[in-house]
């Protein structure tokens, strides 16, 4: 795509593996997403409006498969692409980029121990409109978990970590780093092909 593409109103601007630092952005912002639509969850559930219960659980699982694999991949794309590139190059400039890193793996962490913990859980939340008080502010919690946990970490990474990035690394990292990104979703992007 080029940079025509990113003012057209028509079709929003995406960016892609030759622009490695923004796709990570726009991957935040997919998370962003699905947090409210947890967050919307939480609250429809609350409500005891069983109407909805169908769409309520389908977007649940949309979420979880969301975070399984996309979120997944852009962990990996964080620790084992961009962060000891980071290291390698950052030098003086990268010094408050490589203090925070080690915070932020231990908050991908902590991540994984709620994604597993909200999954059980939700494996046994009746979808029928059953579950009681208690299962309905367990499940709300651990949105909260989620959202609390999220939302300054893609904060701290949007504003300190890829800004640093873009001005430390060699436009031949940053091309390395794409090529990464892109070989990580090899079987994603053959189904999407295959698809077409």
């Amino acid at each position: 795509r080029g940079v025509g593409n990113m003012f057209n109103i028509n079709q929003p601007y995406i960016p892609d593996f030759a622009n490695p630092l923004g796709l990570l952005v726009h991957c935040h912002e997919k998370i962003e997403m699905q947090l409210e639509t947890l967050e919307r969850a939480a609250e429809a559930l609350g409500s005891g409006d069983i109407r909805s219960l169908s769409r309520v659980f389908g977007a649940i699982d949309a979420a979880g498969k969301h975070f399984a694999m996309a979120g997944v991949k852009h962990t990996e794309d964080e620790e084992i692409s961009l962060f000891p590139r980071l290291c390698e190059k950052g030098g003086a400039a990268g010094e408050d980029a490589l203090a925070a890193m080690a915070e932020l793996e231990t908050q991908h962490r902590t991540a994984e121990q709620l994604h597993s913990q909200f999954d059980a859980f939700v494996a046994t939340l009746p979808s029928d409109g059953s579950a009681d008080r208690r299962e309905v502010d367990c499940f709300s919690d651990l949105v909260a978990e989620l959202t609390a946990l999220y939302r300054p970490h893609i904060q701290l990474e949007n504003t300190l970590i890829f800004p640093v990035a873009a001005r430390v690394l060699p436009a031949s990292e940053i091309q390395a780093l794409g090529e990464e990104m892109r070989a990580r979703r090899k079987d994603f992007l053959q189904r999407l092909e295959v698809l077409r």
